[in-house]
C-alpha cells in the first residue's frame, strides 16, 4: 500500500477532527482582528482579511512550527499606519514585499537563533510602547469622535486631536456600543475560559448597534469574492526610500513570529525550526502584496487559541484561512454593518494585553542599566519611531552588556594581599618585598576591547624592571585587548624591561601565539606555568642586570 495514502488515512482518523474544530475557532477569532488591524493600519477592512487568508495559508504550509497561526497583528499597526501616511497604500504593498525578501534572507543565513538574543527590556519596551499608541489611536472610533477630517501622524498629534475633538462632543451611540462590546468581552472571559471572547464581544457590539442604525460609523462595503492579482511598482528610487521601513517590518515580523513559535513550543513540548519559520514568513509576505494584503506575522494569541482548542498539525492554520475565505465569500455583504466602535473596543483589549504591564512593572525593579534600556526604548517608540527605538535599544543593551563583561579587575600583588588576604598571595608579596624592580599584576575576567583601556591605565612597571602578568582567570581575549597588550610590551621593552605572562589558559595562549605576542615577548621562555615560576624567572633576569 502507498505510504502517503496510509499517512493520509491515519491523519483523517486521528487528527482531522481536532484540527477542524481548532481551525474554525481560530478563524472566528481572526475575523474581527483582521478587520480591526487593517482599519487601524490605514487600509480597508478586506485587506486585513486577504492577509489572514493568503499569507496565513501560505505561511502555515511552509512554517517551521506545526501550530503557528499567522496574519495581521497589533504590533504592525504603528509601523504600517506610518508607511501609509507617508507612502500611500502602494508604498505599503511594496514594503511588505521587500520585508518578505529580507525575512527569507534572514532564514537562509541562519539568523533565526540570533534574533532570540534581542534583550528582554528592548522587547518589553517597544511592545508596551506600541500598546500605548494603539490604545490612543482607538479612542477616536471608540467614542465616535470627530477629528474634523484631520489624520494624526504621531502619538502627540493623536492625543492633541482627541482633546480638541471633545469640544465637538462624542457620539453617544458609538460610545454605548463600544462599552457594550467591552462588557461582553470581559463577562465572557469570566464565564467561559475555553472559547475566546473576541468573536462573542463583536456579536454583542453588533446586536447593540441594531438599536442605533444609521447613527454610528460602520466598516463599510467589503467586496465579496476572491482578491484580484495586481502588479507592484518596482521603482528602484521608491524601493530605496522604503528600505528602512521594510527592514523594520521584517525585524518586527521575525521577532513576533519567533516569540509566537516559542510560546507554542512551551505549550506543546515541541521544538520549532526558527530559520524555516523565517523563510515561511518571507514567502507569505512576498506573495500577499500582489493580492492587496498587508504584512503578516505569527500571531501569539491566535496560535495559543489554536493549541488550546485542540489543534494538532499545520492543517488547523490552513483551515482557519479557509474559514475566513468562506466568510468573505458568503457574508461579505453583511460585514459592512460592523460598527467601528465595536472593533475599537476589541483593539483596546488587544492593546491592554500587549502592554505587558506586569512584566513592565517587574523590570522597573531590575538593575538600573536594564531599567534605562526599557524606559528609553519605550519613550522612543511612543514619541519618536519604532525603527529608532529598537535600533537604539539594542545598541544600548549591547554596549551595557559589553561594559559588564569587560569589567575586569587588574590588581597588584600588594592589593591582592590587602583585599583577598590568602596565604598564597601573602607569600607572593613577601617573595617580592626585596625586589622593587618586579611588578606583579593579576587580570580577572575576559579581555575584550572594553577592558583594554583598563589594563593600560592600571598597570605600572619599574624602568629596566620586570612586569609579571598573571592570566589564570582570563578565559578569552579579543583583537583590541591583544593590541593593548602588544603596546604595553613594546613600552616595557622600550625602557629596557621585560614582560612575563603567567598561568595563561590554553586557548588564550594559542591566540597569543597566532597574533605574534609570544614572539614579541621573546619566545615561550617568557610564558610561565605559574606565579612562583614567573617570579623565579624575573629574579634571574634582574640578577643578570
Amino acid at each position: 500500500m502507498n505510504l502517503n495514502k496510509i499517512k493520509l488515512e491515519t491523519y483523517f482518523k486521528k487528527d482531522f477532527k481536532a484540527d477542524l474544530i481548532a481551525g474554525i475557532v481560530v478563524g472566528l477569532v481572526a475575523l474581527p482582528l483582521a478587520i480591526a488591524f487593517a482599519i487601524a493600519s490605514g487600509v480597508s477592512a478586506q485587506q486585513g482579511l486577504y492577509s489572514a487568508i493568503i499569507a496565513g495559508g501560505i505561511i502555515a504550509i511552509f512554517s517551521g512550527s506545526n501550530y503557528q497561526v499567522s496574519g495581521p497583528t497589533g504590533a504592525f499597526i504603528v509601523v504600517l499606519l506610518g508607511i501609509v501616511n507617508k507612502f500611500g497604500v502602494d508604498g505599503l504593498m511594496m514594503t511588505g514585499f521587500m520585508a518578505g525578501v529580507i525575512l527569507i534572507l534572514m532564514g537562509a543565513f541562519k539568523f533565526g537563533s540570533i534574533i532570540k538574543f534581542i534583550p528582554y527590556p528592548v522587547t518589553v519596551g517597544f511592545t508596551s510602547g506600541i500598546a500605548v499608541i494603539i490604545f490612543a489611536g482607538q479612542i477616536k472610533n471608540f467614542l465616535g469622535l470627530d477629528f474634523a477630517g484631520g489624520r494624526p501622524l504621531d502619538f502627540v498629534e493623536t492625543v492633541k486631536m482627541i482633546f480638541e475633538s471633545f469640544s465637538r462632543g462624542i457620539n453617544t451611540p458609538a460610545t454605548i456600543v463600544g462599552f457594550t462590546t467591552l462588557a461582553v468581552f470581559f463577562l465572557w472571559k469570566k464565564i467561559n475560559k475555553k472559547f475566546p471572547p473576541a468573536p462573542i464581544a463583536l456579536v454583542g457590539g453588533i446586536v447593540a448597534s441594531l438599536f442605533f442604525m444609521g447613527k454610528l460609523p460602520i466598516v463599510g462595503d467589503i467586496p465579496a469574492g476572491l482578491p484580484s492579482f495586481h502588479m507592484l511598482d518596482f521603482n528602484f528610487a521608491n524601493m530605496k526610500l522604503l528600505l528602512p521601513a521594510a527592514f523594520t517590518v521584517a525585524m518586527l515580523g521575525a521577532i513576533e513570529s519567533l516569540l509566537s513559535a516559542v510560546v507554542a513550543d512551551g505549550m506543546t513540548g515541541t521544538k520549532h525550526n526558527s530559520n524555516k519559520e523565517l523563510i515561511a514568513q518571507g514567502i507569505g509576505n512576498i506573495v500577499v502584496p500582489f493580492f492587496g494584503g498587508i504584512p503578516a506575522t505569527g500571531a501569539i494569541a491566535r496560535t495559543a487559541t489554536n493549541i488550546k482548542n485542540g489543534g494538532r498539525t499545520r492543517m488547523a492554520a490552513i483551515i482557519h484561512a479557509v474559514v475566513l475565505l468562506l466568510i468573505i465569500l458568503v457574508f461579505a455583504g453583511y460585514a459592512k454593518f460592523i460598527p467601528l466602535s465595536a472593533l475599537a473596543a476589541i483593539l483596546l483589549t488587544v492593546a491592554y494585553n500587549m502592554s505587558e504591564m506586569d512584566h513592565f512593572k517587574k523590570l522597573l525593579k531590575a538593575p538600573r542599566r536594564d531599567v534605562i534600556v526599557l524606559l528609553i526604548t519605550f519613550a522612543l517608540t511612543v514619541f519618536a519611531d519604532l525603527t529608532v527605538a529598537v535600533g537604539i535599544g539594542v545598541v544600548m543593551a549591547a554596549l551595557l552588556f559589553i561594559k559588564r563583561v569587560s569589567d575586569i579587575q587588574v590588581v597588584s600583588s600588594l592589593e591582592d594581599n590587602i583585599k583577598v588576604g590568602s596565604e598564597g598571595s601573602k607569600r607572593l608579596h613577601e617573595s617580592l618585598a626585596a625586589f622593587p624592580q618586579i611588578s606583579l599584576y593579576e587580570i580577572n575576567g575576559p579581555m575584550f576591547f572594553g577592558a583594554a583601556s583598563v589594563m593600560q591605565e592600571r598597570m605600572g612597571y619599574e624602568q629596566e624592571g620586570v612586569l609579571i602578568i598573571r592570566m589564570k582567570h582570563v578565559g578569552a581575549i579579543d583583537a583590541t585587548a591583544t593590541r593593548a597588550l602588544e603596546i604595553l610590551i613594546d613600552e616595557v621593552h622600550a625602557v629596557g624591561g621585560k614582560v612575563i605572562l603567567a598561568t595563561v589558559q590554553k586557548y588564550v595562549l594559542l591566540n597569543l601565539k597566532k597574533t605574534g605576542i609570544v614572539k614579541l615577548l621573546g619566545g615561550e621562555e617568557y610564558i610561565a606555568k605559574n606565579s612562583t615560576e614567573a617570579i623565579k624567572m624575573a629574579k634571574k633576569i634582574i640578577a643578570k642586570k
